[in-house]
């Protein structure tokens, strides 16, 4: 389906500017940009730095339940019924703690980096528009939507775009 927009989408303005004035199209490869930009690593940085903390605080209590664990298994055979039932059911409620917590920090990280990329989307595409608008662009394409199986690589305007927003990152 995207591809068949493309293609309607590329031949309007082909046939509209074979009549009137000439054709100017761009590339631009958005994860790319995303990827490479100042603002994108910082954002990587970011999320790396908070998913390491995580774990960290993860890690720790996936040792206390194998200490734990491991406690049962040693002294189950010394200990009471009603004292290993007591154990069992610590362990269970720390299990469930460690399950709860580790969802949650993933559902946060992923919440986060939408967040973030959908930000930076955001500001990649209005720098886009302008070197649109600025170098008279009569459509710009973007590269991994589909439909474009070819384009000449002096049409791409990824590097351009990368330049701008670092630019734009370092006015800021």
């Amino acid at each position: 389906m995207k591809q068949f927009i493309a293609l309607v989408i590329f031949s309007f303005f082909v046939v509209n500017s074979a009549n009137s004035q000439s054709v100017k199209i761009g590339i631009v490869d958005m994860q790319r940009a995303l990827n490479e930009s100042k603002e994108g690593l910082e954002a990587k940085k970011e999320i790396s730095k908070k998913a390491e903390a995580m774990q960290g605080e993860l890690k720790q209590l996936q040792q206390e339940l194998d200490k734990l664990k491991t406690e049962i298994e040693k002294q189950s055979s010394f200990m009471s019924e009603e004292a290993r039932t007591e154990k069992e059911k610590v362990f269970q409620k720390k299990l469930k703690e460690f399950q709860t917590k580790y969802k949650d920090a993933q559902e946060e990280l992923q919440q986060k980096d939408a967040e973030l990329t959908k930000k930076i989307i955001q500001r990649l595409e209005k720098i886009l528009q302008k070197i649109g608008e600025d170098e008279k662009y009569t459509i710009i394409l973007e590269k991994n939507s589909g439909g474009i199986f070819y384009y000449d690589k002096t049409i791409d305007l990824t590097e351009l775009l990368i330049k701008k927003a670092n630019e734009d990152q370092i006015k800021k």
